[in-house]
């Protein structure tokens, strides 16, 4: 008894392993065929990325939402088109039973499908945030098993019609049984698109909807026509293999939406926790760095040896210059960070414009620049911090790249404002060294510098054009910046239009340089070489004249016609030779648009005959090229009007 004991022990465990020898070759096999048949699917839709737990539960929840909201626009499909069958269907009338039949169907779609659905959706909706896969799963069996029913009830329709006629005066385009059971089918596009983010329940629909159809028509079909019995099927069949490949496309479609959703989210979290690291770092320095910068002052004060005073000048100078690294930092973060805070007022441009030329004023005379002012008594909406912390920046930025001279011709910046419309545009102008053009597109970014290769602190620290890119942005003004290598530059901003300072309230606030002064007098420039039109405007715009300039007269006309001036222009100053029309033709253009007779001059480095003959026929006056500023200057101041525009 001990030995056969021990004997059926033995052969127990050796089968066992031979068992397990048998299921892991099984396993192993079925593997295999998985990974084949993924590979042949990827062949036509392409990989699938892998996805962790988390992301795969995301995945499921995408498909089910979109399941939830196609699945309740299928029904109603249904449902509308149990309306349409119920009217115009061949429905049986030999017994009572079948009008009850017609009645329970229809019945049945709208008031047992589409509740069900509503139901459902609002279900799906209300799932906890974090839901787990059974809640997912069971939700997703609810829709499915929904469809499915509803699919099979569709289709139950077909034993209340008509049975097929295949004799040859049946009509073909009717709502009988083989109809239903045709249309249906074209409709079955539909549901192969609608519900697609379901593969279990687009099967279902195609399969469970068939079984009615199977034994309304198929015995019919089988006897008469055999051939249409194999169409049908083949059909059906298409559709799941259809179905099937529509869905795997959907599902890698949310795989990857999913998958750029969490990059996307944890560039912003790395963003947001660099923008928080670099915020504290710049707030913990700007303490010590004030205290240091105090303390220089005072031992600057009081020191006796000029030796010592040097060094501490120059240390006192490294603070400062850390600090604005700092505080520019630190302005970086908020405004990338979202924390930076506005105020939108009604800000008067005049007192702000002034300050800031005031405050500028000493850095440009110790870099040998003219700084001027020309400003109107505009009142715009805007948050004024904001404001004139872009303008301040524009400027700096014009006097820290403008030489002293260049070209024989003195280093200059002006700062302007001009009525656009419902807009006004704040322009800060320079004829310093301008902007390649390949380089416009990165000034606005952070420590990016044109022309300061060495890293040299006095030019900044690229932090001031990114600030007032963010600023604007924040405040929805647009920036705009035109510039030309070696000629200058210019930035402006525009910001909405209020009004104008009562005359009883306005003070002067324009920096003037001696020079005639020509405030509100309208002129339009006439110029089709852009320098050449800038240069002038520039000129113009500094003696107090509001410019309206263009590179032909309809450019001109059209700016008139935005702005909406209640005088003007005064005066009109053409080139002889342009693009498109000669200079007396601009000039008579704009006069036509105006109604009036507006005073003109023309100038051209052309002084052949036939040009002078035509000019001293239109009886306008020509001067010849280059025409000095002072000549310029005083036939303007011929022609000023004596009042004040007021929709200058």
């Amino acid at each position: 008894m001990a030995s056969g004991t021990q004997t059926r022990g033995d052969s127990d465990a050796g089968e066992k392993p031979g068992v397990r020898t048998s299921l892991s070759a099984g396993e192993t096999v079925q593997k295999i065929e998985r990974r084949r048949f993924a590979e042949f699917v990827n062949l036509f839709l392409g990989p699938v990325a892998a996805l962790s737990s988390e992301q795969t539960l995301l995945v499921k929840r995408e498909l089910l939402v979109s399941l939830s909201r196609r699945a309740v626009y299928w029904i109603v499909l249904l449902s509308v088109g149990s309306s349409f069958l119920f009217v115009c269907g061949s429905w049986i009338k030999t017994s009572d039973i079948f009008l009850l039949f017609r009645f329970v169907w229809v019945l049945g779609l709208w008031g047992m499908a589409t509740p069900m659905a509503t139901y459902l959706l609002k279900k799906t909706m209300a799932l906890p945030k974090h839901a787990g896969t059974n809640a997912i799963e069971q939700m997703h069996w609810a829709w499915a098993a929904l469809v499915m029913l509803t699919s099979f009830w569709w289709a139950a329709g077909s034993f209340g019609l008509t049975p097929p006629d295949y004799s040859s005066h049946a009509p073909y385009l009717q709502f009988t049984r083989p109809g239903f059971l045709e249309y249906t089918l074209i409709s079955h596009a539909f549901t192969v698109l609608l519900l697609a983010p379901s593969l279990r329940a687009t099967l279902g629909s195609l399969v469970f909807g068939a079984i009615p159809f199977g034994f309304s028509m198929a015995p019919a079909l089988f006897i008469n026509r055999p051939g249409m019995l194999v169409w049908y099927s083949a059909q059906l069949i298409g559709y799941c293999f259809i179905a099937w490949f529509i869905f795997y496309n959907q599902k890698r479609a949310c795989v990857k939406g999913v998958i750029l959703d969490e990059a996307r989210s944890r560039a912003e979290a790395a963003k947001a926790e660099k923008n928080q690291l670099i915020a504290a770092i710049s707030h913990d320095l700007r303490q010590p760095l004030t205290t240091l910068g105090f303390k220089l002052n005072y031992i600057e004060r009081n020191i006796e040896s000029t030796k010592l005073a040097e060094d501490i000048s120059i240390a006192q100078r490294q603070v400062d210059a850390m600090e604005v690294m700092i505080n520019g930092a630190l302005d970086i973060c908020r405004l990338e960070s979202g924390t930076w805070n506005v105020e939108i007022q009604e800000v008067a441009l005049p007192s702000l414009l002034h300050g800031i030329v005031v405050d500028m004023q000493p850095l440009a005379e110790a870099k040998g620049l003219k700084l001027s002012l020309h400003s109107r008594p505009y009142v715009v909406r805007t948050d004024r911090h904001a404001l004139d912390r872009i303008v301040r920046n524009m400027v700096i930025n014009a006097v820290r790249y403008t030489p002293s001279e260049q070209g024989g011709k003195r280093g200059h910046v002006l700062v302007s404002c001009q009525r656009r419309g419902s807009c006004i545009k704040i322009s800060v102008w320079d004829n310093g060294i301008g902007i390649p053009e390949g380089r416009q597109a990165d000034i606005f970014k952070s420590y990016v510098q044109v022309d300061n290769p060495e890293r040299n602190r006095e030019k900044g620290f690229g932090l001031g054009l990114s600030i007032v890119q963010g600023l604007a942005n924040l405040l929805g003004h647009k920036l705009d910046m035109d510039s030309t290598p070696g000629l200058g530059s210019r930035f402006s901003v525009t910001v909405p239009f209020v009004g104008r300072i009562p005359p009883e309230l306005l003070e002067v606030q324009t920096v003037e340089n001696g020079a005639p002064d020509l405030t509100n007098m309208v002129v339009a420039i006439i110029e089709d070489n852009s320098d050449l039109r800038i240069e002038i405007s520039m000129r113009l715009i500094e003696h107090g004249c509001y410019v309206v300039a263009g590179e032909s007269s309809s450019d001109v006309i059209e700016q008139l016609r935005i702005e909406a001036l209640a005088s003007g222009p005064h005066f009109i100053l053409s080139d002889y030779r342009l693009e498109n029309e000669d200079g007396i033709a601009a000039i008579t253009a704009v006069r036509a648009a105006t109604g009036t007779s507006i005073p003109a001059i023309l100038w051209s480095g052309d002084t052949s005959s036939a040009v002078l003959k035509k000019v001293a026929v239109s009886g306008m006056k020509l001067l010849s090229k280059p025409v000095s500023e002072q000549t310029l200057l005083t036939l303007l101041a011929r022609h000023k009007p004596k009042t004040s525009i007021e929709g200058a």
